[in-house]
């Protein structure tokens, strides 16, 4: 009789699940238009590893170039031709220098400049803010898996009790669906941006603002949990940026001296800084990392030799074996060269002219702020934002100011 009634029960709650779930789906249907909802799954999407959200990217891919709503995008978006010249350019040496690897790098990130200009043609506001939020509750869920796996970690290294001790080895950081530990972190630092920027956005409604900020404390932990060291710098010089420029200077002051506070404690207890023991060793392998990608720089200052050129050239130079610069201030000017990235300085002008004249929207202005602060913050010491979840995150935020024009909602 117990296991009929615990069988009616979940076959009633399977039921119920499917049937809110069908409900909920109809009321996004009739909210959002068809290429809104494409815009809201794809970033849905950043929840699956990157071998699954890679094929989901590449269909979509397809589909809008099938429908012709890709070629639409590009000839509606201004600058478009730098672009291709920057792909050009970049899948042209790449093929030059046998460096295939490079070659299938140029092709994804075409692929994501289709994606963002798609994006950058249908959004508009209530979508936007409902995929921040959509991301921000997605954040649990990575969390939660994240847990899971910290503990799959300890039973793997035959430890059977929670700890705060964070471990150096590669496999043994938590990463949740992220493939690396940085590469989390920086999805992390994005997140908090995104809590900050919606607990400013809803002032006189309260449950929501403590939903976000419990959020916010959730992800700071899970941060601490994946060992990113540089996570904490980013994370506070980017709220203090997005503080800065939403007008709460006040706030900022206090986060600031909060930031020192903590900071302090690290340095009256070293032992509480995750993986300190390694701090020395690891700025040695970064600077012999640094080394090879400087003269690898000089060796091919115009043009580079394409995506992952750091992989080409370690052997050459005596480089620490690694995927990349770990420096958004060196990989980019070694693998694409100035003339590569001078062709990417016409489309960013005019995005900073159009995002000048929505000025008036100061809290997105902040938001996009915060995410370049991320970005400029960790990338001293990583080039994490050259990834599938968190390059498409960056350029989506960073696209969205066309939803401000008087037409989109």
């Amino acid at each position: 009789h117990i296991i009929i009634l615990a069988t009616e029960i979940i076959i009633n709650m399977i039921y119920y699940l499917q049937e809110a779930t069908m409900n909920y789906l109809k009321d996004l249907k009739e909210q959002f238009t068809f290429d809104q909802l494409l815009l809201i799954f794809t970033c849905f999407s950043f929840t699956f590893p990157f071998y699954i959200l890679g094929p989901i990217l590449l269909i979509e891919f397809i589909y809008l170039l099938v429908s012709k709503k890709a070629i639409i995008a590009l000839k509606q978006t201004p600058q478009i031709k730098f672009l291709y010249l920057f792909v050009l350019i970049s899948l042209s040496i790449s093929i030059i220098h046998k460096n295939i690897l490079g070659a299938l790098a140029t092709l994804g990130i075409f692929i994501a400049i289709i994606l963002m200009v798609y994006y950058r043609k249908h959004i508009n506001q209530s979508t936007f803010e409902f995929i921040i939020d959509m991301l921000i509750v997605l954040s649990i869920l990575w969390a939660i898996y994240g847990i899971y796996e910290q503990f799959q970690i300890y039973h793997r290294l035959g430890v059977d009790h929670f700890t705060f001790k964070v471990y150096a080895r590669r496999e043994n950081r938590l990463n949740s669906v992220f493939y690396n530990a940085n590469y989390y972190a920086m999805m992390i630092e994005f997140i908090a941006v995104c809590t900050v920027y919606k607990f400013f956005t809803v002032k006189n409604d309260l449950k929501r603002s403590i939903f976000y900020v419990i959020v916010g404390f959730l992800n700071l932990f899970m941060l601490y949990m994946t060992g990113c060291r540089a996570g904490y710098v980013a994370i506070a010089g980017a709220i203090c940026l997005f503080l800065i420029f939403n007008k709460n200077y006040k706030l900022c002051v206090l986060i600031a001296l909060g930031c020192l506070g903590i900071a302090g404690f690290f340095v009256l207890n070293p032992d509480k800084f995750p993986r300190i023991e390694y701090l020395i060793s690891n700025l040695d392998v970064r600077i012999q990392i640094w080394s090879c990608a400087i003269q690898g720089i000089k060796a091919s200052p115009l043009l580079g030799q394409g995506p992952f050129t750091y992989m080409m050239i370690l052997d050459k130079y005596n480089g620490h074996l690694t995927q990349h610069a770990h420096s958004v201030y060196l990989d980019p000017l070694l693998s694409f060269g100035i003339i590569g990235l001078a062709c990417l300085v016409p489309y960013i002008y005019d995005n900073c002219k159009r995002l000048y004249k929505v000025k008036e929207h100061y809290s997105y202005i902040a938001l996009v702020m915060g995410f370049i602060g991320v970005l400029l913050i960790h990338g001293i010491l990583d080039y994490t934002i050259f990834w599938i979840h968190t390059g498409l995150f960056f350029l989506f935020v960073l696209s969205s100011f066309e939803m401000f024009e008087t037409n989109r909602n």
